[in-house]
């Protein structure tokens, strides 16, 4: 079943699972890049941090389809596989990275983690707008 937003039961489900989201852009030449990352959200939006150099921030910029899946591992499979479209964010403050970060440790986990980060590279944030979302074993 194809809806065009993510539902309430989606929604659900997708603040329970505190594990990576496996995330793919598109190459230059085409080709799909896949990695596993975290996510949080900004309202209804779907947000992933990377570094703005890496592949990820690189080919939103060229070509801003993506495609993002969250799913249990063990049986009863669940999950949600979500398409659309991503813009990079500058999030020179941190706070949505703190965000994401504090969604996986808590609050001083996040801290402790966030103090590691202000010494490494820029980072960005990806913001999915779901465009196809496609759930399955998810009660409404």
């Amino acid at each position: 079943m194809a809806l065009s937003s993510i539902t309430p039961a989606v929604r659900r489900f997708l603040d329970s699972m505190v594990v990576p989201c496996v995330i793919s852009t598109l190459r230059q030449d085409g080709a799909p890049i896949t990695s596993a990352t975290w996510f949080g959200f900004i309202g209804e939006q779907i947000i992933v941090a990377t570094p703005a150099e890496r592949n990820k921030a690189r080919n939103v910029r060229a070509d801003s389809r993506v495609s993002f899946i969250v799913d249990t591992k063990e049986q009863p499979y669940r999950g949600v596989a979500i398409e659309g479209r991503a813009e990079v964010l500058d999030d020179h403050a941190g706070e949505l990275l703190s965000a994401i970060m504090e969604r996986y440790l808590g609050e001083e986990g996040a801290r402790a983690a966030r103090e590691r980060f202000t010494t490494r590279r820029e980072r960005v944030i990806l913001r999915i707008t779901a465009e196809r979302v496609r759930p399955w074993a998810i009660e409404e």
